[in-house]
């Protein structure tokens, strides 16, 4: 899972625009959901890229 851990930074980032768009779009809701899932992806991007074999 070690070697994958990049899968969780990719979602993180496409959250994280998905966010910003909504945000632009003054749409607050889809905006706050979208980069709390951003974050819940960071964390586990962090906690796979720890991980030993």
């Amino acid at each position: 899972m070690k070697n994958f851990a990049w899968i969780w930074f990719v979602g993180c980032a496409a959250w994280l625009a998905s966010g910003l768009i909504a945000l632009r779009q003054h749409a607050f809701q889809h905006a706050q959901l979208s980069i709390l899932v951003a974050m819940v992806f960071l964390a586990a991007g962090f906690f796979y890229r720890r991980q030993q074999r």
